[in-house]
C-alpha cells in the first residue's frame, strides 16, 4: 500500500515560526529606538556646534551679540527667537550665519531634533568665559568632577528628549547635549 506524503506545514509548525519571528522582532525594536535616539543626539550635538559658530561669526561681524540676555548670560525665549531670525539673515547686512533647515520654526527659532528650542548662554561681559555660577555649567561641572568657568564665549545646549528640567540629574546621567 502506498502512503501519500504531504508537504504541508502543520499548524504547530506555523505557530512556532510566528513565535520565533515575534521574539526576534521584540529584540530588534528596542535596539532601533536606541539607534534612533543616538542619531538624534549626534545631530543635536552637531547643530549645537554649528549654532555656536554662527553666533561667534555674527559677533565678529557686528561687534555685538545677536541677542540680549539675563545677568548670567542665559538667552530668554523671546530673545532667542530674535537671535534666530538675525542669524538666518534678518539683520542689517542681510547676511546668513546659520542656514535655515528642517529644524527651523518661524515662531520658535532653531529647534533640536526633539522639536524643542536650543538653550544659549552668552558671555555678555566679554571676558571669554561662561561663569561657573550659571546653572548648566554648575551641573555639568559637578557631573564631571570639575570646577571653574567655561573658557568659551558661547555655550549651546539641549535637554534632548527628556522633560526633566533638573540640570543636575540630567548632567549626572550624561543626558544633556552640549556644545562644549
Amino acid at each position: 500500500m502506498k502512503t501519500i506524503s504531504s508537504k504541508r506545514f502543520t499548524l504547530i509548525e506555523l505557530l512556532v515560526v510566528i513565535a520565533i519571528i515575534g521574539i526576534l522582532a521584540g529584540l530588534v525594536f528596542p535596539a532601533l529606538g536606541t539607534v534612533r535616539n543616538n542619531a538624534r543626539k549626534s545631530k543635536a550635538s552637531n547643530e549645537c556646534m554649528s549654532l555656536k559658530t554662527a553666533i561667534v561669526m555674527y559677533e565678529s561681524e557686528f561687534s555685538c551679540w545677536p541677542a540680549e540676555g539675563s545677568s548670567d548670560g542665559l538667552v530668554s525665549s523671546g530673545d532667542y527667537k530674535g537671535m534666530c531670525k538675525a542669524l538666518a539673515g534678518d539683520n542689517a547686512k542681510k547676511m546668513v550665519f546659520y542656514e535655515v533647515g528642517v529644524g527651523y520654526d518661524e515662531n520658535e527659532g532653531f529647534m533640536d531634533p526633539w522639536k524643542k528650542p536650543y538653550n544659549v548662554v552668552l558671555d555678555f561681559d566679554y571676558d571669554g568665559r561662561i561663569k561657573s555660577s550659571v546653572a548648566v555649567v554648575k551641573a555639568v561641572n559637578a557631573a564631571n568632577n570639575r570646577s571653574g568657568d567655561l573658557r568659551v564665549p558661547v555655550a549651546v545646549y539641549s535637554f534632548g528628549d527628556y522633560t526633566e528640567t533638573d540640570l543636575t540629574k540630567l548632567a549626572s546621567k550624561k543626558k544633556l547635549v552640549t556644545s562644549w
